[in-house]
């Protein structure tokens, strides 16, 4: 009963995603999303032309939460070379600007950017056990958040993902700020932060040696073949797991379960991890489906 009972949640939510209800495309006055790679003069290139609204058949929001702990997620998170090191050295070196966290669905979530002091504060906190102020390691901001776009383009008749931003997390438990839930520090665009990762690859590759390569997926099968972030994130080389997809609650998973199954929380992480795994097969047989007719 209890698994028939998640299955129908699940349900819900793709019912929520072939109708999408409350998606709300951020379109520029060039009839493209201007915060998507595929619209950057600098990038097309590499993903050619952008995606034009009037050639948008499907598109949902994905929300995604990245364990760089996790084995398959590990080369992003190469000593030294962390991504997220690699994001917090950038913002210190005025180069990359970084927004406010924004969840609204009606919000393209990159619309409010922050002051660079700001974001530097919020990487240390007060430690009451060493009785001063800490910086947080960047080994300590193993978690972020991806919010992409699942359109499907009649125009070359593909679903393709469209990262649009990435935020950093303090892990629950890190410090007390973090005691009861994730904290978010900031958020960056997608699009930035592409250009940022190929830009930097490519320079520290001049000096030849490994250890002077900023901004790289660590090849754990090869060393001497690694490549860029921004590679390594347009390829999916990451492991990460659904939090939320849109609806018309803007519910969460967590918040889905936790309402439905209220008195017994005792397993509610498991109901949830099982839900995100159904959303994710759900969104894979969506897509088979659509060459199936």
């Amino acid at each position: 009963m209890m698994k028939k009972t998640i299955v129908n949640i699940a349900g819900v939510l793709m019912i929520c995603l072939v109708s999408n209800f409350i998606v709300q495309a951020q379109t520029g006055p060039n009839g493209y999303n201007p915060n998507s790679v595929r619209g950057a003069k600098k990038l097309r290139p590499i993903f050619g032309k952008p995606i034009f609204e009037a050639d948008v058949m499907y598109r949902t929001t994905v929300w995604r939460k990245i364990n760089l702990q996790e084995k398959q997620n590990q080369p992003f998170f190469s000593r030294d070379k962390e991504i997220t090191q690699v994001i917090i050295d950038a913002v210190r070196a005025r180069k990359l600007q970084p927004y406010e966290f924004n969840s609204s669905p009606t919000d393209d979530g990159v619309s409010s950017p922050m002051e660079y002091d700001y974001f530097l504060s919020k990487l240390s906190y007060y430690d009451d056990a060493v009785g001063d102020t800490v910086a947080f390691r960047a080994s300590d901001l193993y978690l972020i958040e991806l919010k992409e776009d699942l359109i499907f383009d009649r125009r070359t008749s593909r679903m393709k993902h469209d990262i649009q931003s990435i935020t950093l997390v303090i892990p629950q438990g890190t410090n007390a700020a973090s005691e009861l839930a994730d904290v978010r520090i900031a958020t960056f665009k997608y699009k930035d932060l592409y250009a940022y990762f190929k830009e930097t690859y490519e320079a520290s590759q001049q000096k030849g040696t490994f250890e002077g390569i900023r901004a790289c997926w660590y090849n754990p099968e090869n060393p001497r073949r690694h490549m860029s972030l921004a590679d390594a994130m347009e390829l999916r080389l990451f492991s990460s797991r659904i939090i939320k997809v849109s609806n018309p609650a803007d519910d969460s998973i967590i918040t889905i379960v936790n309402d439905e199954y209220k008195g017994q929380e005792n397993k509610n992480a498991q109901k949830v991890l099982y839900m995100s795994q159904t959303l994710e097969y759900d969104l894979m047989e969506y897509e088979h489906n659509l060459w199936e007719y």
